[in-house]
C-alpha cells in the first residue's frame, strides 16, 4: 500500500524532515552529488546517531516514511542554472528501509494564480502529464534516520528554459522503498529576466523577549539575551542594512535597562544604545507586549499600562547617578543648567528614576496597536481606537484575504482608525525562513516566498502595497533574519516600503474582517488575573508604600498578557497556576494565629492575640476588631500594631465584662488602615465570669474586718485584765506606797484609728485620782 502523500504546503509535517536534513548536509556533506539528467544520483544518509529520535518525528509526521523537496536558490531559477533539488526522506518509524530510489518530475503547466498553486501542492491527485527529469538513489533508512538525495538537471535539460516569460512551475518527487511509495510537492520560478510588476513590500517586525512573567528581565537573562550570539543581538544584526523594517519596541526591555542602574551588564547597556541609533522607524507595542485585543475582550476598557517599577529599584545601584543609556543619538542635550543631574547628599538620599524616566524612548510612530495573529474582532476596534491605537496591524488570517481573486493592498478601514493587514502565506513562509534550522529548511521556505511574489506580480501592472510581519517569538535558534530580509528585498519583484507607506496605500475592494475571537480559555484566564490585581491592590494598603506592591502586580500581570504566550511551545497554562497561586499565598500571608479559649475573671482587661506577617520585604500596618457574640463582653477599642516583615507580634484587644456568667464567641478580624479586610476571619470563645471578681472582693472584705475586729477586741481585753490586775495588787500592798507604772503599760502601742482609743485612755487615768480612804486619811 502507497504512503500518504506529502506536500510543501505540509510544512509543520515536513519539519522533522527539514530538520534531519541539516543534520545530514552537515555530517556528510562530501557524500552528497549531483545526479545527471539521466538518471545519476546519489543519496547523502544520517547516521541514526546524528538524527533526531523516532519518538520525536513521529510527533510531526505519520506512522510511515515521509518526503519533502526544496529546490536550491530560494526555488528561484534563471537562464544557465542548473536545477538542483534535496528530496529529504525521513524514516520515523521502529524499522528499516531497504535501499531505494527517488525520482523528480515536473508539471509542465505553469501556475496561474496563488489559489491555484496552493490547490496544486495540497493535491494528492496524480499528475497525467507529468515530466520525469531526474533520478536519485536513496541508501538504507535505519529507524529514525533521514536521508537527503540531491538531485541536479542540467540548464539544458530544464524542459521550461526557452520560456521567455516568467513563470511558477508545480515539481515533485516520488520516493520508493521497501515498497513504500511517498510524494512530495513543491514549486520553482522561472527567471528569464524580463522586467516584472513590483509589489512595495513593508516588514513589521516585533523586539520582544522570550515570553516570562517576571514583570521585568533580570540581570542574568538580560546578559544571556544581548549575548554575542543573544537572542535580541540576533534581532539587530539582522536588521544590519534593512531600514525600511519597521521595529515594534517592548519597553520592558528597556525598563529593565534602565531599572538595573550600574549593575545592568554591559551587553546590555551596549544593546540598548544599539537599538537606540537604529535608523528604522520604531513604535510601542504594549508593555511586557500585553495583548491589546485579549484584554478589551477579557472586559478591559482601555489596554492596562505599568504604575510603578519602584519595587525594582535598588538605591545603590544609582550612586554615583549611572550613565544614561538608550538615548538616541540624535537627541539634542539638554543644557545642564536646567536639568541638573541629581547629587545626592547623603548616603540613602539618592534620586532614583521614574516610571517615566525608565520606559522613555524615542518612537518615530505612535498610536500603533498589534495584535496576536488571528485574535481581532470589529467590537474591538473602537476601544483600540478609543485608547488611542487607530492604526491595528492584523493578520491576513484574521479577514477574507486567500478567498479574493487577487492580492489586496494592505489597508483595510473602520470607523475612526484604519486596520493594516499582513499577507497571510507570505508572513508565513517568511517566518519560516527566519528560523529555519538548515540551508534545505531556507530554501523551502524562500520557495513558497518567490512563487508568491512571483504570481502576484503577474496579477496586473499595478503594484500592491503589501505588508509582511514577523511572529513575536521566532525561535531562540534562528540565524537565517538578515539573510531572509535580504533576498526578500533584492527580489526582482518586490520594492522596500516603509509602515506608513504601506499604511497610506488605497484600500482594495473586497477584503474584510473576518472576527477571530481568542479562545474562552484565554479571556477566562484574563479575568481571573485582572480579579487577582483588584484583589492585591487592596491588599497592598496595609503596607507602607502600597506602590512596591501594586507596580509588582501590573508589571507581572501585563507580561502574563504577552502575545508571545499565544505560542503553542509555551506553557501559558502552566504561568497563570503559578500566579494564581502566588495571589492566593500572598492573600494569606498575614493571618490570626490560632488561639485557646480565654478565661476572663475580671471586669475588665486586654485580651492578646497573635498576628503573624510572611511577607518577606515589606512591614504591615494592621488593625484588629473584635465583636462579641452577646452582652456579656464590651470591646471598648481597636488594636493596631505595625508588624515587621516576615515576624510575628502580639496584639492587645482591650474587653469590658458585665455582671453575669457564660461564653462569648469573639470575631476577630485584620483589616488594613484603609479598612479593607486583610486574611481570613478568626473566632475565640471566651468564658466570662464577671461575678467572681466581686465575690471575692465581698468575702476579702469581711476577712480583713474580722481581722482588724478580733484584733481590737482583743487589745481591749488585754488592756483591762492588766487594770484589773493592777488594781489587784495596789489594795494588796497597803496605803502609801507609790503607784509604779507597769513598764509594759507604757509600752503598749495604741491606735490612732481604733474607735475605743478614747475610752481606753480614761480607763487609764482613773487610779490618778486618790481613793476616798486615803483622803479621809
Amino acid at each position: 500500500m502507497s504512503a500518504p502523500r506529502f506536500t510543501l504546503r505540509q510544512g509543520v509535517r515536513s519539519l522533522a524532515a527539514l530538520v534531519c536534513a541539516a543534520l545530514a548536509v552537515a555530517v556528510v556533506p562530501a557524500a552528497a552529488s549531483g545526479a545527471t539528467a539521466s538518471g545519476a544520483g546519489s543519496a547523502a544518509s544520517v547516521s541514526a546517531a546524528s538524527t533526531v529520535s523516532a519518538s520525536t518525528l513521529t510527533a510531526v509526521t505519520t506512522d510511515d516514511i515521509s518526503a519533502s523537496l526544496s529546490a536550491d536558490n530560494g526555488g528561484v531559477l534563471t537562464p544557465t542554472q542548473d536545477l538542483t533539488v534535496s528530496v529529504t526522506v525521513t524514516n520515523p518509524t521502529d524499522s528499516a528501509y531497504p535501499a531505494g530510489s527517488v525520482s523528480l518530475w515536473l508539471d509542465p503547466s505553469p501556475q496561474k494564480s496563488r489559489a491555484s498553486l496552493n490547490s496544486w501542492l495540497a493535491s494528492t491527485t496524480a499528475v497525467s502529464n507529468r515530466v520525469t527529469i531526474g533520478e536519485g538513489t536513496v541508501t538504507v533508512l535505519e529507524p529514525g534516520t533521514s536521508t537527503v538525495v540531491r538531485i541536479t538537471v542540467p540548464a539544458a535539460a530544464v524542459p521550461f528554459g526557452t520560456n521567455p516569460s516568467g513563470a511558477v512551475y508545480g515539481i515533485g518527487a516520488t520516493a520508493s522503498v521497501g515498497g513504500k511509495t511517498v510524494d512530495a510537492r513543491g514549486s520553482v520560478v522561472w527567471n528569464p529576466g524580463v522586467a516584472s510588476t513590483r509589489s512595495s513590500v513593508g516588514v513589521v517586525m516585533p523586539i520582544v523577549s522570550p515570553s516570562t512573567s517576571d514583570g521585568l528581565i533580570s540581570a542574568a537573562d538580560l546578559a544571556t539575551y544581548t549575548s554575542p550570539n543573544g537572542v535580541l543581538t540576533r534581532d539587530l544584526d539582522g536588521l544590519i542594512g534593512h531600514s525600511t523594517v519597521t521595529v515594534g519596541i517592548d519597553p520592558m526591555i528597556v525598563a529593565s535597562v534602565r531599572a538595573l542602574g550600574n549593575a545592568a551588564p554591559a551587553s546590555a547597556t551596549d544593546w540598548l544604545n544599539r537599538l537606540a541609533g537604529l535608523p528604522n522607524d520604531t513604535f510601542s507595542l504594549g508593555f511586557g507586549d500585553a495583548d491589546v485585543t485579549g484584554q478589551v475582550q477579557a472586559g478591559i476598557a482601555a489596554p492596562l499600562a505599568p504604575t510603578s517599577l519602584a519595587y525594582a529599584l535598588d538605591p545603590k545601584n544609582f550612586t554615583p547617578s549611572p550613565t544614561p543609556v538608550g538615548e538616541p543619538s540624535t537627541a539634542t542635550p539638554t543644557p545642564p543648567a536646567e536639568t541638573p543631574s541629581p547629587t545626592p547628599t547623603s548616603g540613602t538620599d539618592v534620586t532614583l528614576p521614574t516610571l517615566d524616566e525608565l520606559v522613555a524612548w524615542k518612537y518615530s510612530l505612535t498610536g500603533i496597536g498589534w495584535p496576536g495573529d488571528n485574535t481581532v474582532r470589529t467590537a474591538d476596534l473602537a476601544p483600540l481606537a478609543a485608547a488611542g491605537l487607530r492604526t491595528v496591524i492584523a493578520s491576513g488570517s484574521n479577514t477574507n484575504q486567500s478567498t479574493l481573486e487577487s492580492t489586496p493592498n494592505a489597508t483595510l478601514p473602520f470607523d475612526g482608525g484604519k486596520l493594516v493587514i499582513s499577507d497571510e502565506a507570505l508572513s508565513t513562509a517568511i517566518r519560516q525562513a527566519a528560523s529555519a534550522p538548515s540551508d534545505v529548511a531556507w530554501n523551502t521556505a524562500m520557495s513558497k516566498v518567490n512563487a508568491q511574489l512571483e504570481l502576484i506580480s503577474a496579477e496586473g501592472t499595478q503594484s500592491k502595497q503589501l505588508l509582511i510581519s514577523f511572529d513575536r517569538s521566532w525561535p531562540s535558534s534562528g540565524t537565517q533574519l538578515r539573510r531572509t530580509l535580504e533576498t526578500l528585498f533584492s527580489s526582482p519583484w518586490t520594492t522596500p516600503a516603509t509602515f506608513p507607506s504601506t499604511a497610506s496605500a488605497a484600500a482594495s475592494s473586497g477584503l474584510a474582517l473576518s472576527d477571530a475571537p481568542e479562545s474562552q480559555t484565554r479571556i477566562d484566564a484574563f479575568k481571573a488575573l485582572v480579579q487577582d490585581e483588584h484583589s492585591l491592590d487592596a491588599f497592598a494598603t496595609v503596607l507602607d508604600k502600597p506602590e512596591t506592591m501594586t507596580g509588582r502586580t501590573r508589571a507581572e500581570l501585563l507580561t502574563l498578557f504577552a502575545v508571545s504566550w499565544q505560542n503553542p511551545r509555551t506553557d501559558w497554562s502552566a504561568a497563570v497556576a503559578a500566579s494564581r497561586k502566588g495571589t492566593v499565598d500572598t492573600l494569606h500571608s498575614i493571618k490570626i494565629l490560632p488561639t485557646e479559649n480565654v478565661n476572663l475573671v475580671s471586669a475588665q482587661g486586654s485580651i492578646p492575640f497573635t498576628v503573624s506577617n510572611e511577607l518577606k520585604d515589606e512591614a504591615a500596618n494592621l488593625v484588629l476588631t473584635a465583636a462579641p457574640s452577646n452582652s456579656r463582653l464590651e470591646i471598648d477599642q481597636n488594636a493596631t500594631k505595625r508588624i515587621p516583615q516576615d515576624s510575628r507580634a502580639t496584639m492587645l484587644v482591650p474587653v469590658k465584662a458585665k455582671l453575669g456568667n457564660g461564653q462569648v464567641v469573639l470575631s476577630l478580624r485584620l483589616y488594613s488602615p484603609a479598612g479593607v479586610p486583610i486574611g481570613d476571619p478568626s473566632a475565640v470563645t471566651v468564658d466570662v465570669h464577671a461575678d467572681w471578681e466581686g465575690i471575692g472582693a465581698l468575702i476579702f472584705g469581711i476577712l480583713l474586718v474580722l481581722l482588724f475586729g478580733f484584733g481590737i477586741v482583743r487589745n481591749i481585753l488585754r488592756r483591762r485584765d492588766q487594770r484589773r490586775k493592777r488594781l489587784a495588787g495596789e489594795s494588796g500592798g497597803g496605803e502609801g506606797e507609790a503607784e509604779v507604772a507597769d513598764p509594759a503599760d507604757a509600752a503598749e502601742p495604741t491606735d490612732a484609728t481604733e474607735p475605743t482609743h478614747a475610752a481606753d485612755t480614761t480607763d487609764e487615768a482613773e487610779p490618778t485620782t486618790p481613793p476616798e480612804g486615803d483622803a479621809r486619811g
